[in-house]
């Protein structure tokens, strides 16, 4: 009777472990859609459409954010924030060799919080071949001397 019981148990096992691998394991897999062999398609853009330039974002740390772009011959528009001494950033224009226009921008709000800045700078190169280079800095109380400069190339 043992003999004849472990034999029904084993014979059970063995018909149980076959018909499991003939049929999928979770019932997921009988509702998935067959796979589809085309790859998808993507919208292709106009012909006259130009890729965006990535704009360069520049800080330091009392200037974030800050971007520049060329809106027009010598004329470029710098924006960004600052948490600078009663919100006045100071910047000079350089060529490597002279210093072109210097001036100060007013941000929105005073260190040590962060204000918001917009300029539009005109600038003209001295020599044709010359990189003209944006210097922002906020001026010492102390001494008057230039802090935290973020030196930031003119887009040509």
């Amino acid at each position: 009777m043992k003999k004849m019981l472990l034999l029904l148990l084993t014979i059970g096992l063995l018909q149980g472990c076959t018909s499991a691998t003939n049929s999928p394991s979770t019932p997921t897999e009988q509702q998935k859609p067959p796979a589809t062999t085309q790859p998808p398609t993507t919208p292709e853009k106009p012909p006259t459409e130009q890729p965006a330039q990535q704009e360069t974002v520049y800080a330091n740390d009392i200037f974030r954010n800050v971007t520049v772009k060329k809106t027009a011959q010598d004329t470029f528009e710098i924006k960004g924030q600052a948490s600078v001494f009663e919100a006045v950033l100071n910047y000079v224009v350089e060529d490597g060799h002279n210093e072109l226009t210097q001036g100060s921008v007013q941000a929105t709000t005073a260190a040590p919080d962060w204000g918001d800045f917009t300029h539009t700078l005109k600038v003209k190169k001295a020599e044709p071949n010359s990189t003209l280079t944006l210097i922002l800095f906020e001026t010492s109380m102390k001494d008057g001397s230039r802090r935290m400069e973020l030196i930031i190339p003119l887009p040509e």
